[in-house]
């Protein structure tokens, strides 16, 4: 067991959840803030092999394993989260105006799952202030940041395609890919209709009118859910196959939690999504079954369930291009993508002697 779990763990789960997260990134935030701070991370916990080095989507990633959404939510913190070791790190979900989220307490641990709930519906600071925060990237770009987007809570699906633009647009040249979150589109199987698929095309359509007229590619992908069935993911590989969509962010949390909790805790957690440990085996299933219908053409970032190296390879080798990880920084540490990032170089080493 390392220093963090033995020690520090136990005593950050006597806090609620959501303070352990606010405390620890705060202290990461503080600690990163200046040069010598950021280099002093990357010399305790950073990890750089050329090995692990790869191109995805016309972007070049130092290592595959990137935090994923919900980490840094305003872009504040991707130069820390890079000195740690992840390979990129996916801000957001930004919406165009700040919003406030679910009210608290909206995140719990299940510590014996290895598993996180919450229903945080999307807190962030807005766009112009994530902008202003990815500013500072014109003094150089040393960790590759993409946007996970999505309109704020409320909006009129009739003008969803436009609601994504606001955020879009503007982020444009600050980012290296986009991943466009369309949770508060495609619900649930019972109640999808040809007419969400065609809302979700309408919405990529207009930002790939956009980007036609920049001097600058930006990939754009699309993130799934755990919870669809069949139809739905053969719908949205239907589309990656048809559009100049770039590729899939497989998968996210899931609403199909309730058998890892006891029954008298439900109810404060109502209307929580779990991601964690217990996902890898649905993520590794959904990887596989989009690459074998795209016919392992297009790039996919697997998400769900990433807890060790091996979960990493796991879904490597189902196919994903990349991996992105959450519920590990909150049970392993800052210490995850480095050591992460070392066991797969070693691996790879070992494989090809």
């Amino acid at each position: 067991m390392s220093f963090y779990t033995s020690v520090v763990r136990p005593l950050l789960f006597l806090l609620p959840a959501e303070r352990v997260r606010n405390i620890s990134l705060g202290t990461l935030g503080l600690f990163g803030h200046t040069r010598l701070g950021e280099w002093l991370l990357a010399h305790i916990y950073g990890y750089r092999n050329p090995s692990l080095e790869r191109e995805v989507f016309g972007v070049r990633f130092r290592n595959p394993i990137g935090a994923a959404a919900g980490i840094d939510r305003d872009g504040k913190l991707y130069r820390q989260l890079g000195a740690l070791g992840f390979g990129f790190v996916e801000i957001g979900t930004i919406t165009p105006k700040e919003q406030q989220g679910g009210i608290r307490p909206r995140m719990f641990r299940l510590p014996r799952q290895k598993a996180l709930l919450h229903r945080m519906g999307h807190p962030n600071c807005g766009i112009e202030k994530a902008i202003d925060h990815l500013r500072r990237r014109a003094h150089g770009k040393r960790v590759v940041v993409g946007a996970n987007i999505a309109p704020n809570n409320h909006f009129a699906r009739e003008n969803a395609a436009k609601e994504y633009l606001r955020t879009f647009r503007p982020l444009y040249q600050y980012v290296e890919y986009f991943t466009v979150n369309i949770s508060s589109i495609v619900t649930s199987p019972e109640n999808y209709t040809s007419e969400d698929k065609a809302l979700v095309e309408e919405i990529l359509e207009a930002m790939f009118d956009f980007r036609r007229g920049q001097n600058d590619y930006r990939p754009i992908l699309l993130k799934l859910s755990p919870d669809w069935d069949t139809r739905q993911v053969d719908d949205m590989v239907k589309i990656l196959v048809d559009t100049p969509l770039d590729g899939l962010v497989v998968s996210d949390c899931s609403t199909q939690w309730q058998g890892a909790t006891r029954e008298r805790e439900r109810g404060r957690m109502a209307g929580c999504t779990m991601g964690g440990a217990p996902l890898i085996d649905r993520t590794e299933e959904m990887v596989r079954y989009v690459c074998s219908k795209m016919d392992f053409s297009y790039p996919v970032i697997a998400v769900g369930g990433v807890m060790s190296a091996a979960d990493a390879q796991r879904l490597l080798d189902a196919g994903a291009s990349l991996v992105q990880c959450y519920s590990a920084m909150v049970y392993h540490g800052p210490a995850f993508p480095g050591r992460t990032c070392k066991a797969l170089a070693e691996a790879a080493k070992t494989k090809n002697k």
